[in-house]
């Protein structure tokens, strides 16, 4: 499956047309932003979430983000440390969101967008032994933008969203993937654009005197938007007037028959 999908993935870059400018608000590469703000909504699995992103100064964009979480957080993972359970059942968590835009080179083909991100976060959650889960994570990312159309960009790059869970009623557990990401940004409009992305990799497994390594993944889908939420007004200039000078032609003194 993984092979398959790296394959289309390079068919895509192979059959790139000129480079473009691809979608203007990127949520899941390494663009900076071009708005002020934009709102990114998705689902899929470990969480369902919501994030609010700002342009920030330079080439920095920064965010907060709202998890409903019902998987292992930071990844999924094929080995639990209970038998083949999740760490954690359902919780919620609140994430900052820090991105840098490194470099943007052009191609002949493709530009690429290369970014740094950090998210730091924290997770409040009952775990499958329906006792208290408390947990906190610090992802490092970098995530890269390649415009292969007009509306698309193709998403590369790595994350290690490193979690560790403090757990009421076994042993503390730290989790450790090393993901590789498999995306795609669409713009669907001049305020829409949805994507999608696959990460996976290996995950390690640190709890009880013990390690595990399992493989380790996270798919999501969603969209995001800007300028929505405003009215749009159509501002025109204002209208002015000319002016025609008119020279007036002086009166005769003759009368007028």
């Amino acid at each position: 499956m993984t092979a398959r999908a790296i394959g289309v993935f390079a068919l895509v870059l192979a059959v790139a047309s000129p480079a473009m400018a691809g979608p203007s608000n990127s949520v899941i590469g390494g663009k900076k932003l071009e708005q002020d703000m934009v709102h990114n909504a998705g689902t899929g699995f470990p969480s369902t979430f919501y994030e609010w992103w700002n342009q920030g100064n330079n080439k920095l964009d920064w965010g907060l983000a709202a998890e409903l979480v019902y998987g292992d957080w930071g990844a999924a993972t094929t080995a639990g440390t209970r038998g083949n359970s999740r760490l954690v059942r359902i919780g919620l968590a609140i994430d900052g969101i820090l991105r840098w835009n490194l470099s943007n080179k052009e191609r002949p083909k493709v530009t690429n967008s290369v970014g740094f991100l950090l998210k730091p976060g924290i997770l409040f959650s009952g775990n499958t032994g329906s006792t208290f889960t408390f947990g906190f994570k610090i992802e490092a990312a970098a995530p890269v933008s390649i415009d292969v159309h007009e509306r698309v960009d193709v998403i590369v790059g790595g994350a290690i969203p490193f979690t560790y869970f403090v757990n009421s009623d076994f042993s503390n557990v730290a989790l450790i993937p090393l993901l590789i990401r498999m995306g795609v940004e669409i713009k669907a409009n001049d305020k829409i654009s949805p994507w999608f992305f696959f990460d996976l990799g290996p995950g390690i497994l640190v709890g009880g005197g013990s390690s595990t390594t399992a493989f380790a993944w996270r798919i999501g889908a969603g969209t995001s938007f800007w300028g929505v939420l405003k009215k749009n007004r159509t501002s025109r200039p204002a209208e002015t007037t000319q002016s025609m000078d008119f020279e007036e032609e002086p009166m005769s003194a003759e009368p007028i028959e």
